[in-house]
């Protein structure tokens, strides 16, 4: 489950770095001699403009902060704070332990250390979130101060991402099959509590890390234009509400990509099937714009039709011959 990073960056250095390594993200170039093979090319699929939002953390005495850093995972959430106020946040993607590229980076401190524990973000934002706000969400006292690295607990951190909706667009939170397995013989969909979020994020954030893997990029799949994967849905075939355990488990099949710009609710609603491979659409009363939408996509083949898929596109096209509007 993502986890909530608190980050102050009330001293120098760390207003510096703020700026220098994250405001302005690092480029991938300035990074690749200090890293192997296999991480460049992961951060080359993690970041295709080449611009790394990079953040590191000393080692802390008796190697405290090391032992946090440990605990980040991707999805997990940075927000970063000064003035009582926790003021923007990120995503974290990858992480490294790296001594030369932070010394690379950002030198070394008056003690002599540098910020050799990094992790990489991706989706950063502006927020205003007092910390006399945060300390009421998660249970804090209302004399908390931000006053150094740390990785709150999974229910302090669901509170807070609970709180205020958010997840991640790209970044996946690794959850093994085994864990999903637990998530849909368990889940209630209809119990939208913290503990129901909660579940709902790691099991979309499963789904999407099954159909995307490391992609940035991706194609819908019923009108085959790529885009950014933060604008395409793992969306299911069959209608979740209707899938048993069993096919929902089944998830390389019951689920495929497809874009925030029509086609998922194209397809959710109705307007659209997939027949034999080919995408038709239904005699449903429409507008001439949407009209027009629809003839640009009507015939063309679905890459996803295939021998295992077939089941779930007949249940959707059965489904919605029987429905309106």
């Amino acid at each position: 489950m993502s986890r909530v990073i608190l980050q102050p960056t009330g001293n120098k250095d760390a207003r510096e770095h703020y700026v220098d390594t994250l405001v302005k993200p690092v480029d991938l170039l300035k990074i690749k001699p200090f890293i192997s093979t296999e991480e460049f090319n992961h951060l080359v699929e993690l970041y295709p403009s080449g611009l790394v939002p990079t953040w590191g953390v000393t080692a802390g005495v008796n190697n405290v902060n090391a032992n946090k850093w440990r605990k980040i995972q991707p999805a997990d959430v940075t927000f970063f704070s000064a003035n009582k106020v926790l003021y923007s946040y990120g995503f974290v993607t990858f992480k490294i332990h790296n001594k030369l590229l932070a010394q690379h980076l950002w030198e070394f401190n008056s003690k002599g250390e540098t910020w050799e524990y990094i992790y990489f973000l991706d989706e950063l934002r502006e927020h205003d979130i007092p910390i006399s706000l945060f300390n009421e969400i998660v249970g804090y006292s209302e004399n908390f101060k931000v006053q150094g690295f740390s990785v709150l607990d999974e229910d302090k951190s669901d509170a807070l991402l609970s709180y205020f909706d958010l997840e991640s667009e790209t970044a996946v939170q690794p959850v093994s099959e085994e864990e999903y397995r637990d998530i849909i013989e368990s889940f209630d969909i209809n119990i939208l509590d913290i503990e129901g979020k909660t579940k709902s994020r790691a099991e979309q954030g499963f789904l999407r890390k099954a159909l995307f893997g490391n992609k940035t990029i991706d194609g819908c799949g019923i009108c085959g234009k790529e885009y950014p994967i933060s604008f395409l849905i793992a969306a299911h075939i069959k209608k979740r509400s209707f899938c048993s355990n069993e096919e929902k488990l089944d998830y390389r099949n019951i689920v495929m990509p497809m874009c925030k710009f029509g086609c998922d609710d194209l397809f959710e609603k109705g307007y659209i099937t997939v027949n034999e491979g080919i995408i038709s659409v239904n005699d449903k009363t429409t507008t001439i714009p949407l009209k027009i939408y629809l003839s640009h996509i009507e015939g063309m083949h679905c890459g996803y039709w295939n021998v295992d898929t077939i089941k779930y596109f007949d249940w959707h096209r059965n489904h919605h011959s029987l429905s309106k509007v």
